[in-house]
Parts: structure tokens; C-alpha cells; sequence
């Protein structure tokens, strides 16, 4: 079995290094200017050529998106960075607009193009559409079925790609007006203010300023937004309907969510290899629930479902770890780590290995840059702390949100 690309979000350029030292075989990545996610850390040009050179050294391919909907004053700077992607070559990039799509064939046929989910292909003869103008794979639409991506596989040979896990737009496919309309910030040209995950309540004509929570059952809902989609279980099916590449949404999200996710799907695929049948880990299944999500559903794969699979039940964001710390460097069993909390000697954590199960292990001393013991150390602060002898650099280390509560 032809196992398929894991391909990961890299907002920015830590987020590139943790995706792919956690097992991503691909990343994508954008320029604010031209990318659908500007909130994102996002990489200028001199960062877009270091990031192209680093995952290429890592043996990994990445993908650069240039996929918002452009207007006419966009079109000159959208010629320049084409020309500055010529002279870095990404491996493709994610387009949508048809426009660009010819501008890039024109004056940049050995770029590949990666069709983008805004271009909406729900169909084989869409599919075909792109396929004869000479694109190399289509990210198809979230709306699909597994049935209709199999249609899709019979009827074309171009790469197949589709969205795995993560936040799940309420729109067609990620083309989104929601934005637009209350914020004046356009989520077609990267500046989507997520404003379908705000809390809405209800306010009667007659009753100004008393607001009212929209109920649909005794714990209340939100209106708009979505569980986050999580397709774990289910990867056998998308290998049988002729997926090549599974994709994680979140270059918004942090690394402790970038890890975690990217990590547990590459031990996911890797054991889609096995002769014996496909196996869900419960493992897997904890891990996604460590770090930033709304609740899971799996979409539209398997048809319509009754609202409460998609509906999101009125809660914050579920989190229940946290990140620690990067670790820098390690040397004779001791680790330099990049603080991102407060942590203090005693402290029981997790360090995130790649290919290892997570394991609880005491902090027995910290020390500070200049050698000395300390009690605790503080939010980007670098120390010293003993560590198990299979950490590695770049691994993560996390804890239990609420471990001063536990104790």
C-alpha cells in the first residue's frame, strides 16, 4: 500500500521545524500578503527561501499558497513574488483564482500548481477542468463524500488531496463573507477574524439591550461554528477512494498543536503499512484531546449527519496540556529549553519524542544560564534541567493544564 503524504500547516518558521521534525512529509506555508491566513506568523521573502532550503535539506517538499482572491491593485506584487518563487522553487504552489492559475502556467510552467479548496471542485468534470489545464493535484472540496472523492479517483489521475483534521469553515469550502460583513475584514483575502467562532446571542426588537443566549439545549450552543473535523479513524477509507495526501488544517495554532496532531496522524499512517488491519489507538485518540480543539466530527465524509456530529456545544476550547518549553540543545543528559511557562523543580511533565509514547517524569533541578540552582524559572527564560536519555532537540515539553491542582 502507497502510504499518503502527511502534509502539515507551517505558520511560521518554528512551526515549519516542529512539523517536520514531528513527521510531516510536506509542509505548506504562505506570504501574508497572498496567503489565506494573514494573522498567521507567515514568512517574507528572505524567510520563504530559507524555509524552501531547510525542508528540502530535511528531504521534505513544501508548498506555497498563493491563494486569496485578488483584485487588480494585487496583480503587480503577485508578479513579483512569481518571480521570486521561479528562483527559490517550492515545490508547488496552491492556487485558486483563475487568473493567477494562467499567469503561473505562462511565465512559470516548471512551478507545479495545487489547486486550493476555494476553488470549490465538488465534481469530476471540475476536476477534469483542472486536470486538462495542467494542474498537478486538487484539494477537493470539504462538502465531498467519500463517495464522491472515489467518483472523483475514477474519473481522473491527478493528486488527490483533502483536509484531515482541524477547524472546519462555516462556508462553502472556505469561501467565507461572515467576515466580511461584520468586521469589514475579508477572509478571501487573508483577513478572516474567525468571527463564525464568536458567542452570539439573540436580542428582541422591542427589549434593547436585554440579550438573550441562542439555546438548543439546557447548556446552550454557538450559531455558527463547527467541531473541529478529526478523520483519525477512518484513514483506510480515504487510502480505498484514492487519497494521495492527507492534510492538517492550523497555521494559526501553536506548536504544541502542530506536535501533537502531526505526530499522532504520522504514527497513524505509518501503521496503514502493516499487513495486519488498520487499528485505532486509543493513544491517538487521548493525545488530540491534550491541546486546543472544539470537540470532533468527521464532516460531510460519510453524508449528512444530524446537526449535533457538527454542531459545537456552547463550550470554550477544550485544552487540557499545555506547552512548557522547547528544548534547544541536549548534552550529556542534560537539555537547554526555551521556556514558554512557568515551570518549577518538582514539576511533573511530558517531553514530546517523535516515535515514542509520551511519559510523565519529574523536573529534579533547574538551572539558570550561569550555572546556578534555582527553585523555578519563568516564560522565556532559558534553562538547564536533567532529561530521559531519549529526548532530542527540538522535542516539545508539555504538562496537565491544571497539575498545581492535581497535586
Amino acid at each position: 500500500m502507497k502510504k499518503p503524504e502527511l502534509l502539515a500547516p507551517a505558520g511560521d518558521f518554528e512551526k515549519l521545524k516542529t512539523a517536520i521534525h514531528y513527521g510531516a512529509d510536506a509542509v505548506y506555508l504562505g506570504d501574508s500578503r497572498f496567503s489565506l491566513r494573514g494573522k498567521a506568523g507567515n514568512f517574507n521573502p528572505e524567510e520563504l527561501r530559507e524555509a524552501v532550503n531547510y525542508s528540502h535539506k530535511h528531504d521534505k517538499k513544501v508548498y506555497v499558497t498563493v491563494n486569496i482572491f485578488p483584485h487588480n491593485k494585487d496583480l503587480s506584487d503577485i508578479e513579483k513574488h512569481l518571480e521570486l518563487l521561479k528562483n527559490i522553487r517550492p515545490d508547488a504552489v496552491i492556487l485558486s483564482d483563475p487568473g493567477i492559475f494562467a499567469m503561473f502556467r505562462k511565465k512559470a510552467p516548471e512551478i507545479n500548481i495545487h489547486i486550493s479548496t476555494q476553488a470549490n471542485i465538488t465534481n469530476a468534470e471540475s476536476a477534469k477542468f483542472w486536470e486538462g489545464l495542467g494542474a498537478k493535484r486538487l484539494v477537493l472540496a470539504r462538502e465531498l463524500s467519500v463517495d464522491e472523492k472515489k467518483e472523483i479517483r475514477k474519473k481522473t489521475k491527478i493528486e488527490l488531496e483533502v483536509f484531515v483534521h482541524g477547524s472546519i469553515c462555516i462556508s462553502y469550502s472556505g469561501r467565507c463573507y461572515i467576515s466580511s460583513f461584520l468586521a469589514q475584514r475579508s477572509g478571501n483575502t487573508g483577513e478572516c477574524t474567525n468571527s463564525c467562532r464568536w458567542n452570539y446571542t439573540l436580542m428582541e426588537e422591542k427589549r434593547q439591550g436585554e440579550h438573550f443566549p441562542v439555546f438548543e439545549d439546557d447548556r446552550g450552543t454557538y450559531l455558527m461554528s463547527s467541531k473541529d473535523l478529526c478523520m483519525i479513524e477512518h484513514l483506510p477509507v480515504l487510502v480505498d477512494a484514492g487519497i494521495d495526501s492527507f492534510k492538517i488544517e492550523g497555521r494559526m495554532k501553536g506548536i504544541n498543536y502542530v506536535a501533537g496532531v502531526v505526530k499522532t496522524y504520522r504514527e497513524a499512517i505509518d501503521s496503514l503499512g502493516d499487513k495486519k488491519e488498520y487499528k485505532v489507538n486509543q493513544r491517538w485518540l487521548k493525545e488530540l484531546s491534550m491541546f486546543s480543539s472544539r470537540g470532533y466530527t468527521t464532516g460531510m465524509f460519510f453524508g449528512k449527519q444530524p446537526d449535533a456530529d457538527y454542531n459545537f456545544d456552547g463550550e470554550s476550547y477544550r485544552m487540557s496540556h499545555e506547552l512548557v518549553g522547547v528544548i534547544l540543545e541536549v548534552n550529556n543528559g542534560f537539555a537547554k529549553v526555551g521556556l514558554r511557562n512557568r515551570v518549577d523543580a518538582g514539576d511533573k511533565v511530558e517531553y514530546l519524542t517523535p516515535g515514542l509514547e509520551e511519559k510523565l517524569f519529574d523536573i529534579d533541578s533547574i538551572k539558570d544560564t550561569k550555572g546556578a540552582v534555582v527553585d523555578s524559572a519563568r516564560n522565556e527564560d532559558i534553562v538547564f534541567i536533567p532529561v530521559p536519555k531519549d529526548v532530542r532537540q527540538n522535542d516539545l515539553i508539555r504538562r496537565d493544564k491544571n497539575f498545581r491542582n492535581s497535586a
